[in-house]
């Protein structure tokens, strides 16, 4: 029993072309005219690459540039024929080398324009000279792995420019950004059930989530999606999905757990989504969010040294007080030498709880204070504390 062709492919690893090459000249499918014409044809397309990648007259270019000239051939006789010799070296014979290198190059020009990743408006691309340099080198298992990653991307593109378009965001208004969060957004809109459906800015999505929270999902929202998703492009229904479900298993619960206060909600849901521009509206919105809890754990204090003694018992992993007493800053001083203290939790609770603008000063505050406290609070030699308490007592509020 003869073997199969394409079973002796599977364990040659020769270039595709000369596979394709030797089995049509061992089958009689491929000439002497041929093999002549592809002699006369191969030099020049090596000396066109070397021109294009370097210079023709250095002999190590001039190598690579075969490397490269045969690989492009591989690439597009093993696609185009899908790795069927006998088609292979049919296109040999039917078609001048030069115009299988050509295939080869069409088909990494198609893919390097193709998005590299599911972000819209990348102002910054590898140019194409780079990326043909790289590629022209590669496998045709690469090349077909990097394509089908790409052309999921460019699903997800077209997929959310129709959904921004159908919330009154054309293309020209997205700057750079997370098709996915494009989506994501639209489904959120469009369970919602408020009207006119348009991509919300923080204030809107603040919104969404509280009357999400106080009332549910309503039952025009399921509709409204319902209608959308019967006129979405069947090409486009996987992503949309995938993002609705994403919505449906993650964010909602969330939306729906009264335990999870609502500045917190909205610290880990907004950069989820695509919004508007930020205004001013939004940030007056924000604060009101964020405003109880801000206003519970510092006392309604505001000035810098009720500030910093909340901060300090933060970075000692101690509950926030505007103010200590002397036993409770001798004992905040022997828990950061015993545990730590720690610059992080506090820029944590400044983004969770802090108005909004007040977020940059407050941070700015603490990153200055934090390496002059960190020393004395934790210095060794000061075995009385004495140095210790007298810098809270200078700084914070101690009583």
């Amino acid at each position: 029993m003869q073997p199969d062709r394409h079973q002796i492919a599977i364990f040659d690893d020769r270039p595709f072309f000369e596979r394709a090459f030797v089995y049509g000249v061992q089958s009689g499918i491929i000439d002497q005219e041929k093999i002549s014409s592809i002699r006369n044809d191969a030099p020049k397309g090596m000396v066109q690459i070397a021109e294009y990648f370097g210079t023709q007259y250095l002999r190590p270019n001039i190598e690579e540039a075969r490397l490269r000239l045969v690989n492009l051939v591989s690439l597009f006789l093993e696609d185009s024929s899908g790795g069927d010799l006998d088609k292979a070296a049919r296109s040999l014979r039917d078609n001048t080398f030069l115009s299988h290198s050509r295939g080869g190059s069409e088909m990494l020009k198609s893919l390097w324009s193709m998005p590299e990743d599911g972000s819209y408006g990348i102002l910054v691309r590898q140019s194409q000279k780079e990326f043909l340099a790289d590629w022209s080198l590669r496998s045709l298992a690469d090349y077909r792995q990097a394509l089908a990653l790409r052309e999921g991307h460019q699903v997800a593109i077209s997929t959310a420019l129709w959904f921004a378009e159908k919330l009154d965001m054309p293309a020209s208004g997205i700057s750079t950004v997370s098709v996915e969060s494009i989506i994501r957004t639209a489904m959120l809109v469009y369970l919602s059930g408020i009207t006119p459906v348009s991509i919300p800015n923080s204030a809107g999505l603040i919104g969404i989530l509280d009357a999400i929270r106080q009332k549910g999902l309503p039952a025009k929202g399921r509709k409204q999606l319902k209608e959308t998703f019967r006129a979405l492009p069947a090409a486009w229904l996987a992503v949309t999905r995938r993002e609705l479900k994403k919505v449906e298993t993650e964010d909602l619960p969330r939306i729906l757990d009264a335990s999870v206060p609502m500045n917190r909600l909205i610290q880990e849901l907004e950069p989820l989504y695509f919004l508007r521009d930020f205004g001013p509206e939004d940030a007056s919105l924000f604060d009101a969010a964020v405003s109880e809890d801000w206003r519970r754990l510092t006392g309604g204090k505001t000035d810098d040294s009720s500030l910093l003694t909340i901060f300090v018992c933060l970075a000692a992993d101690l509950p926030p007080r505007p103010a200590l007493s002397k036993a409770a800053a001798r004992a905040l001083i022997r828990k950061a030498r015993l545990d730590g203290f720690k610059r992080l939790p506090v820029l944590g609770f400044i983004r969770a709880y802090a108005p909004y603008e007040m977020q940059d000063d407050l941070e700015a505050l603490w990153t200055e204070f934090f390496p002059e406290a960190q020393g004395i609070l934790l210095a060794a030699a000061d075995t009385t504390l004495g140095d210790a308490v007298d810098f809270l007592k200078e700084n914070c509020i101690v009583v």
